[in-house]
C-alpha cells in the first residue's frame, strides 16, 4: 500500500493502544514504526529486477519484524517508566504497528515476503487495489481527531478526547470491514470467472484476481492455460463478465531462462509474458495491471544479435 496509508494504519494502531497513556506520542511511534520496513528501498541493488524483487523481503518479514519489535520496545522502556505504560502495551505499541504493514501489504498485487528467509513465493492476496481511498479515509480521520484532541487537564477537553479515541477505533473497524469486503467479493468474481472458464472449456488451476481501479466494483484476471493466457475483466455491479482472446505467453522465444526472467518467475509465480519489442526481449508482470493504462512492471532482459539472445543489464521501461 502507498506510504499515507501505512502511516495512518500505524498510527490509528498505536492510538487505539497507547493513546490514554502517551497522547500524540503514540500516534509519531506508530507512523515512525509503520515507514520503517518501506526503508529498504534505500539498500542498493545491482538491477532493477533485483530491486523489484528484493523489495517487500527482509524487511517485510515477519521473522525479523518481531525480533525488531522486541529492539523497539526496549529502547522506548528507557523513555517511558513503567507507571506511565506498562511493558504489555509497549510491546504491543511496537509489534503491531510494524507487523500490520506487511500483512496489509500482501492484499495488494505485488506480492510480499512474509515469510523470508522461506524461500515460497511471496504472497498476494490481491483484494485491495495499492492505493485505495476508501480504505485509508476512515483510518486517517481517527488519527487527525486523535491528534487535535489529545489528552488535556479540563473536563471538556477530556470528553473530547474520548470522543476522538472512539471515532479512531471506530475507523480502524471499518478499514478492517473494507478489506474483509474485497475478500468476500474477491470470492465472488473467482466463482463467476470459474464458471465462465468451463463455459469455454479453459483450465482454471492457474488464476490471478485482483481490483483494476482504487474500488471494489471493477475486477481483473490472468487465467494461464498451456502456453497461453486469457485476460479477463468482471464489473460486480452490472454482472458483466469479458474474456479475451487467448494470448501467446512467449515462453517458445528462448531455450533456456537467464536468471533475471527466473527471478521474476519466481517473484510472480509464473504470471509473466515474454515479448519481442523493437529487438529486444521484455518481460511483462502480467499481475500489474491498471485498468486500460496498462502493465506497472515491464523489462528488457536481452537484446536479439544474429538471431540469438543476449543478456543484458535489465532494464525497466
Amino acid at each position: 500500500m502507498d506510504s499515507i496509508t501505512q502511516i495512518v494504519l500505524g498510527a490509528g494502531i498505536a492510538g487505539a493502544i497507547a493513546h490514554k497513556q502517551l497522547g500524540r506520542s503514540a500516534l509519531v511511534i506508530g507512523a515512525v514504526l509503520a515507514t520503517l520496513p518501506d526503508l529498504d528501498i534505500f539498500v542498493p541493488a545491482s538491477d532493477v529486477v533485483t530491486q523489484f524483487t528484493e523489495h517487500r523481503s527482509f524487511s517485510h518479514s515477519l521473522f525479523v519484524l518481531f525480533p525488531l519489535a522486541f529492539i523497539c520496545c526496549l529502547l522506548l522502556k528507557l523513555k517511558f517508566k513503567t507507571n506511565v505504560i506498562s511493558s504489555q502495551r509497549l510491546f504491543w505499541l511496537t509489534c503491531l504497528p510494524l507487523t500490520t504493514h506487511p500483512i496489509l501489504d500482501a492484499f495488494t498485487s505485488y506480492g510480499t515476503q512474509l515469510f523470508w528467509p522461506l524461500t515460497t513465493h511471496p504472497i498476494s492476496i490481491a483484494s485491495i487495489f495499492a492505493i485505495d481511498p476508501l480504505y485509508t479515509l476512515p483510518l486517517l480521520i481517527g488519527c487527525v481527531y486523535l491528534w487535535r484532541n489529545s489528552k488535556n487537564s479540563t473536563a471538556q477537553a477530556d470528553k473530547k478526547t474520548q470522543t476522538a479515541r472512539r471515532i479512531n477505533h471506530i475507523g480502524l473497524i471499518i478499514s478492517s470491514g473494507y478489506l474483509l469486503l474485497g475478500l468476500w467479493l474477491q470470492t465472488l468474481t473467482l466463482n463467476k470467472i470459474e464458471t465462465a472458464l468451463h463455459g469455454n472449456n479453459i483450465a482454471t488451476n492457474k488464476i490471478f484476481i485482483s481490483p483494476l481501479y482504487p474500488s471494489l466494483n471493477w475486477w481483473g484476471a490472468i487465467v494461464i492455460d498451456q502456453g497461453v493466457y486469457y485476460d479477463v475483466q468482471v464489473n460486480i455491479f452490472t454482472n458483466t463478465l469479458q474474456i479475451s482472446a487467448p494470448q501467446d505467453l512467449g515462453y517458445s522465444m528462448i531455450d533456456k531462462p537467464n536468471s533475471a526472467l527466473t527471478s521474476l518467475n519466481w517473484f510472480t509465480n509464473g504470471f509473466i509474458r515474454l515479448q519481442d519489442i523493437e529487438g529486444k526481449l521484455v518481460a511483462t508482470d502480467l499481475r500489474m495491471k491498471t485498468g486500460q493504462l496498462g502493465y506497472a512492471f515491464k523489462f528488457a532482459l536481452a537484446e536479439k544479435e544474429n538471431g540469438d539472445w543476449t543478456n543484458i543489464t535489465p532494464l525497466r521501461l
